[in-house]
């Protein structure tokens, strides 16, 4: 018979892991403030210059594409409110489940929920892959 690997936990569940997850949210909840705050410049510095972004719509790499990714949304949705549903933290990378509403500019509502995995080099992060649903239009009882 054999036994399944059991979870280990030791590199997290230290005062390194704890310092390293606690340094790594800091900086996951600083994103969002600019990203919220629809601030492009703020944003860029929570990267690497080499950062890779991955949607459901393509990868985009380095800063101008992810500058220019991240432009797109701030021209189609001025506002973003996010809520941290949950977070997780592996070996090296982080996922954070969340539900985001975004504000076009009628103000109409659109819901959008996911999860996104970051990989952190140097504080920052080099590594982001969003999973979320298509945005879904907040019926005036939903707002």
């Amino acid at each position: 018979m054999t036994l399944a690997r059991g979870l280990d936990l030791s590199g997290i569940c230290n005062e390194a892991g704890r310092a390293a997850l606690a340094a790594a949210t800091a900086r996951l909840i600083a994103y969002w403030e600019d990203e919220c705050a629809r601030d492009l410049d703020a944003l860029l510095t929570h990267f690497t210059p080499d950062a890779e972004v991955v949607t459901p719509e393509g990868s985009y790499r380095g800063r101008e594409a992810v500058a220019a990714l991240y432009q797109k949304s701030f021209d189609a949705f001025p506002g973003l409110t996010v809520d941290v549903k949950a977070s997780f933290a592996g070996h090296g990378a982080h996922c954070v489940a969340y539900s985001a509403v975004l504000f076009d500019a009628d103000d109409s509502r659109w819901l959008i929920e996911g999860v996104n995995l970051m990989r952190l080099e140097g504080g920052r992060i080099s590594y982001l892959r969003s999973f979320e649903d298509a945005p879904r239009l907040l019926s005036s009882g939903d707002q």
